[in-house]
This record gives structure tokens, C-alpha cells and sequence, in this order.
């Protein structure tokens, strides 16, 4: 069984004038239990990605076999010249998307495969605590930071770039919430 004590972080995206700016607060604590069994399926599904890839990729794939179908199906008169435009870029993106998509899961199956087991477990554990945790609250998403001995020995700046805080947020948390 893993446990997880975690803190929450909530952010608004404001958009105006002058670009996105980001809002945040702190939130309450969150406590998550993940069976070992969970941890498990969840590794053997980033190891063996085959599911997961063909979930992932089956809008992507479907895109690229209409695009082909638009490009190739019709004739050459200039009104249709659009719409065999628009179906090579629908099959530029549907592959674009395939590759995408594959390498993401790929990459995270190799960061997987170097760990220890107990390090794999305890990262695919981390994975379904995140599944099942609320993601937004209102207009807020949610993040969540994993209060553990790793994450009480980051710097500000570290504490920053891992969870996408901004600085005052970061201070606040390092020092107030963090204190071990």
C-alpha cells in the first residue's frame, strides 16, 4: 500500500491584453492511498504500451485514413482543390499526431524500464493518485505536490520548475507548508 500526503495548488488562467498570466493559491491538504496491485497495472501498462498507444492514437489514425480518403477519392477541378488540400492536411496531422502520441508513451516507458522496481512502483503509484484526484476545482486546475523527503529537500527555484509554481507561490509553500 502506498500513501501519499499531498498539498494542492489551484490556478486560474487569466488571459487579457497583455498575454496569460497565471494566478495561484494554496489549497488544502489531500491524502491518497493506492493499493500495491494498482501500482502494478499501471506499470505493466506503460511497459507493455500496446493498449494504451492504440487508445491514444485512434483519433489521430482515424484523421489521417479521412484525410487520405479526401485527398485521393476526388478529381482535379478547381473547386475540389480545397477540399483535397484539406484532406493531405488532415493526413499530415492524423501521422504527426500517431508519432506524437507514440513517442510521449514511449519515452515514458523507457524512463520507466531504467528504475529500480521499488522506484517503478512507487512512481506508478504517484501516476494513479494523480488518475483519480480531482483536476479542477471551479475555473481552477488543480496540482498537487507530493510531501515526501525528496520534495522537502528542493530549493525554491527546484520546487518552482517541478510543479509550475510562481515564485511567491513557491516561497510560500517552501516555507510555510514544507517545513519539515
Amino acid at each position: 500500500m502506498f500513501f501519499f500526503h499531498t498539498l494542492e495548488i489551484h490556478t486560474l488562467h487569466v488571459r487579457d491584453f497583455g498575454g496569460e498570466r497565471l494566478i495561484q493559491s494554496v489549497g488544502n491538504y489531500r491524502d491518497f492511498e493506492i493499493s500495491t496491485a494498482c501500482a502494478e497495472n499501471e506499470a505493466r501498462a506503460v511497459i507493455f504500451p500496446i493498449k494504451r498507444i492504440f487508445a491514444k492514437t485512434l483519433p489521430f489514425m482515424i484523421l489521417f485514413f479521412v484525410g487520405i480518403i479526401l485527398s485521393l477519392t476526388l478529381s482535379l477541378k478547381t473547386e475540389i482543390f480545397a477540399i483535397k488540400a484539406l484532406g493531405i492536411i488532415a493526413a499530415f496531422t492524423g501521422i504527426s499526431g500517431i508519432i506524437s502520441e507514440c513517442r510521449k508513451i514511449l519515452i515514458q516507458r523507457r524512463s520507466l524500464i531504467n528504475m529500480t522496481p521499488d522506484e517503478r512502483l512507487k512512481f506508478c503509484a504517484w501516476q494513479c493518485a494523480l488518475k483519480q484526484a480531482p483536476k479542477k476545482f471551479n475555473d481552477n486546475d488543480i496540482t498537487y505536490i507530493n510531501i515526501d523527503k525528496e520534495t522537502l529537500k528542493l530549493k525554491t527555484e527546484e520546487l518552482s520548475e517541478k510543479y509550475n509554481l510562481i515564485p511567491a507561490i513557491s516561497n510560500l509553500v517552501k516555507q510555510k507548508y514544507l517545513t519539515a
